[in-house]
């Protein structure tokens, strides 16, 4: 295995070093806080889409240094497998808000993130779904193919249920104060969604005009994502 400082654009180390490189250090710390107040049902799934979230872009700092193709291939399907991951977390997380732990059960949960991990991890196997090596100067380049087979598993099970019930539970709840506190929250996942789908169309375009737009666009949107945490988390 052959470790080596590449050479990195400006949009590179922008996205690798200081989005991703803060937002995993940053994510291991709400984490640490949500797990430290108490090890229960809804604080353990919440901190799993933060510890996902912070272990994808973490390994994707690493492999940033590795110029060893099969490698790296591994590592990059790796780093978005967790972030994909994450995204079962959070719905799970609003089921429970909406229906209680005692309807969405730990074994419903165990059943919902396995089911979406097995989906997941058959983006695997699309031939050609990832290319990253020499050519592509070690940047990934998706297909089409692995972007709408991603789309349709991300969007169907996770992202379009959890913007359902989380809006169903903001026109349901009666307290200002608790609607104002769930639209902090809000704010955070649809940043999610939108970092999810700039960074896969991103790989997919492989164009170095548009990742450098994507690098800067999406750092209002990692901020936001704090407000997952400060929506409901501080309350658990």
């Amino acid at each position: 295995m052959i470790f080596l400082a590449q050479y990195m654009d400006i949009a590179r180390l922008i996205q690798i070093f200081l989005v991703q490189g803060l937002t995993g250090l940053f994510f291991l710390f709400i984490a640490y806080r949500i797990l430290k107040r108490e090890l229960k049902g809804p604080n353990l799934i919440l901190s799993g889409f933060y510890l996902s979230v912070a272990f994808g872009v973490i390994i994707n700092v690493i492999y940033a240094f590795i110029l060893v193709e099969s490698v790296v291939h591994i590592l990059h399907f790796l780093t978005y497998y967790l972030l994909c991951l994450s995204l079962i977390f959070l719905l799970i997380f609003v089921l429970i808000v909406d229906k209680s732990d005692k309807v969405i059960t730990p074994k419903i949960q165990l059943v919902l993130i396995i089911t979406f991990g097995v989906l997941l991890f058959s983006l695997w196997f699309i031939p050609d779904g990832i290319i990253i090596n020499a050519s592509t100067d070690w940047k990934p380049e998706w297909s089409w193919l692995f972007l709408t087979f991603s789309f349709i598993i991300c969007s169907s099970i996770a992202i379009v249920p959890t913007t359902y019930f989380s809006l169903k539970l903001y026109f349901k709840f009666e307290y200002k104060e608790l609607k104002k506190k769930w639209k902090y929250f809000l704010v955070g996942i649809f940043a999610y969604f939108f970092l999810f789908y700039g960074t896969t169309i991103s790989n997919t375009l492989a164009d170095p005009t548009f990742r450098l737009i994507w690098s800067l666009a999406s750092l209002p949107s990692l901020i936001s994502l704090y407000f997952v945490y400060y929506g409901v988390a501080k309350q658990l």
